[in-house]
């Protein structure tokens, strides 16, 4: 009787273990956000129409590719090239993400890859109805010109000028932080902030 009741209980852990195996297939590789999965791949074509499906901040979106008035394939986070906005957390953050919400508004965008980042996020201009999103965001205020990444681009630099010149969006405040600088300094804090021990 303990001989089969034995044999039972290694079948079924054989089947449990099989079934979390082939779970683990199954997801690997996706994270579910707002019911989607953003693939792990995280690539993009420079064609086509996308729905705008998130606005996380100032200068990162969620997209998916529009065919035929249905979305298909996966959802992509897209970091804008060029520009970089003020975090959540830091002052003007979210005033920056809700200028790139109405740019977007709820209109399909055109993306144009031209790199990957570290985090392995396309890095791309997106366009509304042929208008640069990315020179907008700057144009009004709403987002720094990337010069690090992006040194060459005369107009981009023009348009900072010009924003910073009539305090326009966050040039509008006094003591703003560049965000590059925001995240160092953050980072430095959490780095030097001692260890608490537990009892």
């Amino acid at each position: 009787m303990l001989g089969t009741v034995f044999v039972l209980i290694v079948i079924l852990m054989a089947f449990m273990m099989n079934f979390n195996k082939n779970s683990n297939k199954a997801n690997a590789g996706t994270k579910t956000e707002i019911g989607k999965n953003i693939g792990k791949n995280n690539s993009i074509a420079s064609n086509g129409k996308y729905q705008v499906l998130k606005v996380s901040d100032g200068d990162t979106i969620n997209v998916q590719k529009v065919e035929n008035g249905k979305l298909v394939d996966e959802v992509v986070k897209i970091r804008m090239y060029g520009i970089d906005a003020p975090e959540k957390t830091q002052d003007y953050g979210p005033e920056s993400r809700a200028a790139l919400a109405k740019i977007i508004g709820n209109n399909l965008v055109e993306i144009e890859v031209k790199n990957r980042d570290r985090y392995g996020r396309s890095v791309a201009v997106v366009y509304v109805n042929g208008k640069n999103v990315n020179q907008e965001m700057v144009r009004t205020g709403n987002a720094w010109w990337y010069y690090e990444y992006d040194k060459k681009d005369t107009e981009m630099e023009q348009l900072q000028a010009n924003a910073k010149k009539n305090k326009l969006g966050l040039f509008s405040k006094r003591g703003y932080v560049e965000p590059w600088i925001y995240r160092k300094e953050k980072k430095a804090q959490t780095s030097t902030k001692p260890r608490v021990r537990r009892k």
